[in-house]
């Protein structure tokens, strides 16, 4: 077990205290493995000691000597993982070393990700989006980014698709859902107020999908489809952010899925776009 790299992952999604404690573990595993419980406690700024019983216990560890232990092993043995060598960016680094460590940390993320998302997930996906007749798209901040890529790739393929940053509109079109609607949500933490309660008023009625960083997150329980990204946070980036990079790959896999299926349909539809938007180029 890679305890730096599960902390990072779960910094997001723990409670404000146990996450102070996170953020301290990350930061200075080398006292972490020396200290007891009241003085972790003390160091992270936790309110009580039991705060740090719920953080080791939400990594899988029934007692805190066996947290430390383990800790300490992993820093014996492995020095300063590669992923924390590419996640902590410093102030001394130079714009080479930026550049490297941005890369890596994609690479290692696609590469995460790439093990783990299962085939079968993908072609319930690309099937639900077969069978649709509309389907509508959110996702706010820093997943509108990727919201709109979908968007964009199944507008191409001739599918009626709908995606606004209004959450507005998007509330007045899931008002009225249609037979063979479909929604594809996209929220990296899953508990986005807006995103959750539009689902919300949805489940039952139309297919829900979703991808998201959290497997016990509210809007993962209220999908049909869920997708699992797994992400960790670097200096200045969050995991939602570092996660866009897993969104876009798992967008592009499900757009050739449905444009391989299509066949000659995808291909006529596809140069029919080329060509709607060459007035845009010299």
């Amino acid at each position: 077990m890679d305890i730096i790299s599960t902390i990072k992952k779960k910094l997001a999604f723990l409670p404000p205290i146990q996450k102070k404690i996170g953020s301290f573990v990350i930061s200075n595993p080398h006292k972490a493995i020396n200290m007891s419980i009241s003085s972790l406690t003390s160091a992270s700024g936790a309110r009580s000691e039991a705060s740090v019983v719920k953080f080791y216990k939400a990594l899988g560890f029934s007692g805190y000597h066996e947290f430390k232990v383990t800790l300490a092993t992993e820093i014996a043995n492995q020095g300063q993982s590669p992923l924390e060598q590419f996640s902590t960016i410093l102030p001394s680094d130079t714009i080479f070393n930026i550049r490297k460590k941005i890369f890596q940390s994609a690479i290692h993320v696609l590469a995460m990700n790439n093990k783990d998302l299962e085939d079968d997930t993908f072609e319930r996906i690309v099937t639900q989006i077969e069978q649709s007749k509309r389907i509508i798209v959110i996702g706010y901040g820093t997943s509108a980014v990727t919201a709109y890529d979908l968007f964009v790739k199944l507008s191409r393929l001739g599918f009626d698709c709908h995606y606004t940053t209004d959450e507005h509109t998007t509330a007045i079109i899931l008002s009225n859902p249609r037979e063979k609607d479909l929604l594809f949500c996209f929220s990296f933490s899953g508990e986005t107020k807006n995103i959750v309660a539009q689902a919300s008023l949805v489940k039952g009625k139309i297919p829900i999908i979703c991808i998201s960083g959290e497997d016990n997150s509210q809007l993962a329980k209220l999908s049909d489809i869920y997708l699992p990204i797994q992400s960790f946070e670097t200096t200045y980036r969050n995991e939602s952010i570092v996660s866009r990079y897993v969104q876009l790959a798992a967008i592009d896999i499900i757009f050739s899925c449905l444009a391989q299926r299509a066949g000659k349909d995808a291909e006529k539809r596809l140069m029919n776009s080329r060509k709607g938007l060459s007035f845009l180029k010299f």
